[in-house]
């Protein structure tokens, strides 16, 4: 894949609640696609670690019940579940890299409109964040839409434009309540996202929201 420039990146208080374990795992797929695909927010990601790791080694020591030993060495006489043999899954190799969880839901997609196919992303988390793959045909416009909370999408192939940016592979983008818009598809060729929101899209015309309730986003 050739390799791009990457204009936009998370907030720093994004990659800090990431970088503290803290985050969803909708969001946190997002974030880790970007944080590999991008140096600079992994020195920050990285340096955020040292500095959560420095203080906790801070705090005063807690104090261990009195079965505490015996507890743990029952643990480790206990045979570890061994989880079943799967076929690792791999994404297309022109996709910038992401997590194992969503190049498995590539296997799931399905088509929803002329040029468009999602793919629902398996958090582990039913009734959680959405989380999901959206490809989009070249050339093509998202219906006018807001969100309800947070949506943050990351490019994984091709490029969009929304308003007078442009987003390429690796780049975030992050949408809330007060956005309304109508990003749309380079000519260059399909573009293929990651996208994690909190509820489904507030679509304006008709036709988009049969779309969007067909997709389930």
């Amino acid at each position: 894949m050739t390799k791009n420039t990457i204009n936009h990146h998370p907030s720093e208080a994004l990659l800090a609640d990431y970088a503290s374990g803290a985050m969803g795992a909708a969001r946190s797929l997002v974030i880790a696609a970007h944080v590999h695909a991008c140096p600079r927010c992994r020195a920050l990601v990285e340096t955020a670690e040292a500095a959560g790791g420095e203080m906790l080694e801070d705090l005063p020591a807690a104090e261990m019940g009195a079965d505490a030993l015996d507890a743990v060495l029952a643990r480790l006489d206990t045979p570890a579940p061994q989880p079943a043999p799967t076929a690792k899954a791999e994404a297309p190799a022109d996709w910038i890299r992401v997590p194992d969880e969503v190049a498995q839901a590539v296997s799931r997609k399905r088509w929803v409109a002329p040029g468009v196919w999602i793919a629902p992303v398996d958090t582990g988390r039913p009734g959680g964040p959405l989380s999901y793959l959206l490809r989009v045909g070249a050339g093509m416009r998202m219906p006018q839409h807001t969100h309800d909370g947070c949506e943050l999408t990351i490019v994984l192939k091709g490029a969009f434009a929304d308003g007078e940016q442009l987003f390429a592979a690796g780049d975030l983008a992050e949408a809330d309540d007060d956005i309304e818009h109508s990003p749309h598809i380079t000519g260059d060729g399909e573009c293929v996202c990651l996208v994690s929101c909190d509820n489904r899209l507030i679509v304006k015309d008709w036709i988009g929201r049969v779309v969007a309730t067909y997709a389930g986003i």
